[in-house]
């Protein structure tokens, strides 16, 4: 009897190993299908090229870290979209494929010759991977194929999140300034002094809330878009500056000019070769800051301050 027991626990255990290790191996390979990036593959890309079906089309390219936008004269892109776009391929899991017939493959729009988005990814000059985006089949889903498998998922994303105009892809917060140690702005200097406080080129204390509702206000800004190429060059020969801020940030001079033309809010950079279309109450709220609000005197309280430019530091 005991004998009996033993050796049906003895099976039993057997079986359970058995099971365990057909799980183990059957959740790796499907691990691997269910990836539209293999492991690992993001990590070597450094050039994305994004189709539509009106054969539209966008370069992000990534120099030194940094993703861009060669279109737009090496422009920043999103970081955190591109991140999002290789992540979601990589590593979201994608379960089991919905379909991988031919028919199938046309119904969803996810063929070399008929898709809603074409997501080719480079090294260099080396095509690496190249993946079909189709049909949604809910709100925020997307059917989604890579051109060396057959098997299509249904993917947490949207062609919206991946579109083919280089506009859409810039970074909205380039023009955003974290944390100064110096500003100029209507003809007055402030510095941040060691106690962390405000003061005028003279050492008097600036008013704190109006400094910080400045400083939360360029820490804000936010590009809405481009001037187009008649404006850009519009703006470069007429385009008269209502407000030039001087800053210095990690150790580095920045200047930012507002301008306005035919009714609309532009910003320019000195980084930067283009000009760029800002929020119109977050411009016109910079409009607002002057000495006298700034320092809480009046203006003839506050003598004129010379530029970081004309004190050559």
């Amino acid at each position: 009897m005991n004998r009996t027991i033993l050796a049906l626990l003895f099976l039993l255990a057997v079986q359970v190993l058995l099971a365990g290790v057909l799980a183990w191996s059957g959740k790796n390979e499907l691990d691997e299908r269910q990836q539209l990036l293999p492991a690992g593959r993001e990590l070597q890309v450094d050039e994305i090229r994004i189709a539509d079906a009106a054969d539209s089309e966008v370069v992000l390219r990534q120099v030194h870290g940094q993703w861009l936008l060669p279109e737009l004269q090496n422009l920043p892109a999103s970081q955190q979209r591109v991140t999002r776009l290789l992540e979601t391929l990589a590593r979201q899991p994608h379960g089991f494929p919905v379909a991988n017939s031919a028919a199938a493959r046309q119904r969803y729009r996810v063929t070399s010759y008929q898709f809603h988005r074409r997501l080719g990814f480079y090294h260099g000059q080396e095509l690496l991977e190249t993946v079909y985006l189709g049909r949604s089949p809910a709100y925020r889903q997307v059917y989604a194929r890579n051109s060396r498998s057959n098997d299509i998922y249904s993917l947490r994303y949207s062609n919206h999140d991946a579109p083919a105009t280089a506009n859409a892809w810039l970074d909205r917060n380039l023009l955003q300034v974290a944390a100064p140690s110096r500003m100029e702005i209507a003809g007055l200097r402030l510095e941040r002094s060691n106690d962390q406080q405000w003061r005028t080129r003279d050492g008097h204390r600036a008013d704190g809330k109006a400094v910080e509702r400045l400083l939360k206000l360029l820490r804000e800004l936010k590009v809405t878009g481009l001037a187009d190429e008649d404006m850009q060059r519009s703006l470069a020969e007429d385009g008269a500056a209502q407000r030039i801020i001087r800053l210095r940030q990690g150790g580095q001079d920045r200047v930012l000019e507002l301008l306005v033309l035919e009714g609309q809010f532009y910003a320019k950079d000195a980084r930067y070769p283009l000009f760029f279309i800002v929020d119109p109450r977050q411009y016109l709220a910079l409009l607002q800051f002057d000495r006298q609000r700034l320092t809480g005197a009046s203006a003839a309280q506050v003598a004129p301050s010379k530029s970081i430019e004309e004190t050559g530091n």
